[in-house]
This record gives C-alpha cells, sequence and structure tokens, in this order.
C-alpha cells in the first residue's frame, strides 16, 4: 500500500476512534491531527474535512454489509442459513472495524446533504434484502412469528453491543462467538 494511501487509513482509524469515543460533534480536527501525531494544518494535505472523514467512514462500513449481503443473498441455500451468514457479517465487521461500526451505527446523523439521503438509502437497501429473506423464511415455514420486521430488530439488536468495550470480555474466537451467537438466536426463531 503507498505510503499516502496507509497515512490516510491511519487518519480514518484514528478519527472514528475518536467519534466513537467522543462523538462526532466533540471530536476536533486538532483531536484527530494529534492522535496521528501531526499538526491540524498538515491533517489537510491528507483529507478535506471532518465531514469528509465521517462520509468515508460511514460509506465503507454500508458498502461493507452491502456487499457480504449481495453475496449471502446469492448462496443457494434455506434462508435460516442465510440469517445465520449475515450474523456471522455483522460479528466479522463488529470485531474487524469496531470503531467504524461505531460511527456506523451512531455517528451517521451528523452526515450532510447529499450523504445522508444516499447513507439512508443504502441502510434502506440492506435491511430490505434482510427482510426479503426472513420473509421467505416465514412463507416456507422455517421461522416462528408472522411480524418480519419485529424478528429483523430483534436480530440487529441482539448484535448492536459487539462493537462496544464489552465485546473484549468475551474469551472466544469469532468463528465460537458466531457459532454461539447464531445458536441462541436462531432457535429462537426457527419452527
Amino acid at each position: 500500500m503507498p505510503v499516502a494511501n496507509k497515512r490516510k487509513e491511519e487518519i480514518q482509524t484514528a478519527a472514528a476512534k475518536l467519534f466513537g469515543e467522543k462523538g462526532f460533534a466533540a471530536a476536533s480536527v486538532r483531536d484527530i491531527a494529534k492522535s496521528v501525531g501531526l499538526g491540524a494544518a498538515s491533517l489537510y494535505n491528507h483529507m478535506g474535512s471532518k465531514d469528509e472523514l465521517l462520509t468515508t467512514i460511514c460509506f465503507r462500513c454500508a458498502h461493507n454489509f452491502l456487499e457480504g449481503m449481495e453475496q449471502i443473498e446469492a448462496q443457494q441455500t434455506d434462508p435460516v442459513e442465510k440469517i445465520r451468514a449475515l450474523i456471522h457479517l455483522q460479528i466479522r465487521i463488529a470485531l474487524e472495524d469496531e470503531s467504524s461500526l461505531t460511527v456506523f451505527n451512531d455517528e451517521w446523523r451528523h452526515l450532510r446533504e447529499p450523504y445522508l439521503s444516499t447513507f439512508l438509502d443504502l441502510r434502506r437497501t440492506y435491511e430490505t434484502a434482510y427482510l426479503r429473506i426472513i420473509k421467505e423464511g416465514i412463507r416456507q415455514g422455517r421461522l416462528k412469528g408472522n411480524d418480519s420486521y419485529l424478528i429483523y430488530q430483534t436480530i440487529l439488536s441482539s448484535l448492536r453491543w459487539l462493537h462496544r468495550d464489552h465485546s473484549k470480555k468475551i474469551k472466544l474466537s469469532e468463528k465460537a462467538m458466531t457459532e454461539q451467537i447464531s445458536t441462541i438466536l436462531i432457535k429462537g426463531i426457527t419452527s
């Protein structure tokens, strides 16, 4: 990776961490610069603005989820296995990019237009695909209940803590964590 790209990635990682810890509004460009060992003026050689960093982080995370969703939807498996794969996708992203996921979940509201509308469209696309999988599971009699949105929100809410420090208290591998969480969630919704 070229040095300039590596530096940009380092700045994005530091910004995501600070946005997650302090919130987007409270984290200053000076804070970001200090965390990567640069002066505030020098930081602008590597980025356009704090808003640009937020946009980059949110969209990178959104695209990671959408790319994963596309691969999962293309699988020739039943809806329960697709849900298991989606749970694994969320766990993998949470463990690999926890700071960005914090920003994606909590700080996206600070995006400016037209990025906010585009970002919300990406989230709706993901949600629609997820709901489609759940509805197919209900239609096939593989899932309990008939409210796909309730099942969707229950699954997502059950996974939203993973990017927080609490997950560090769990001494399981990603694979073991995925298996246990999937079992807990799916056994509760399968027939």
